[in-house]
């Protein structure tokens, strides 16, 4: 009887940290959730201004899609560098097929490229459709598109984030401009003022000639069927 109790006891010491131990071994360490493309610009704040172009353009989804993508993100600083009022000219309803546009030339489809692949490479074919330029100095510095890679190798869970130092411009682009932020409704024409001949006939915000070009006869709005869609599981 006596036998029987130690064997017991000695049962119990050894099932009690075996059944104290099996929660910590299905819990372990906990690992961060690397985040898709469209996480991890809308988590940084330095890309808040492209996230929000992103978000008004309707392609978050895309941008979480599986990919894999590689992505050149510009950061706020980039924005300084357009003509004032063409940031708000982009998220006017009228000109979300072109934003669409904008949003995918910055976006690359089918392969997660890393800056050491990047400048094995001369050009990119965007998800809008048209090429992006790879060029690599003699010191290592890295552009695309005449933008200089400031930030290289991002690895999110659907390929890899760059940030640039300026907002990539698909070619043939034409924006419908709001009316100036400082222009009073109230004010009444001068009887004398001369026409104003410089004037664009149509309305589109002017932008210089190396971001945005004359119109094409046909703007895409997403991006080609062999790049847009997601690759197949």
């Amino acid at each position: 009887m006596r036998i029987a109790a130690v064997r017991l006891m000695v049962l119990l010491l050894a099932l009690g940290p075996c059944a104290h131990a099996a929660p910590k071994t299905s819990s372990g360490p906990h690992h961060k959730r690397i985040g898709d493309l469209a996480d991890t610009i809308n988590g940084n704040v330095i890309l808040s201004k492209f996230a929000k172009l992103v978000a008004a353009s309707d392609m978050g989804t895309f941008y979480s899609s599986r990919g894999p993508f590689t992505l050149f993100a510009p950061t706020n600083s980039a924005f300084s560098k357009l003509p004032p009022g063409m940031f708000d000219d982009m998220l006017r309803p009228e000109n979300k097929a072109q934003l669409q546009r904008i949003v995918l030339f910055h976006l690359v489809n089918g392969q997660s490229w890393t800056s050491k692949d990047l400048r094995m490479q001369k050009a990119l074919v965007s998800c809008e459709g048209n090429p992006l330029e790879v060029k690599a100095t003699k010191a290592g510095t890295l552009f695309v598109h005449k933008a200089k890679v400031l930030r290289a190798d991002e690895h999110c869970a659907n390929g890899v984030l760059d940030e640039i130092d300026t907002l990539l411009m698909p070619p043939q682009l034409v924006l419908q401009a709001g009316p100036p932020a400082d222009a009073s409704t109230n004010a009444a024409p001068a009887a004398n003022a001369p026409a104003d001949t410089n004037a664009p006939a149509d309305g589109t915000n002017a932008v210089p000639a190396d971001l945005i070009a004359s119109p094409t006869p046909a703007a895409t709005n997403a991006a080609p069927a062999e790049t847009n869609a997601p690759m197949a599981p």
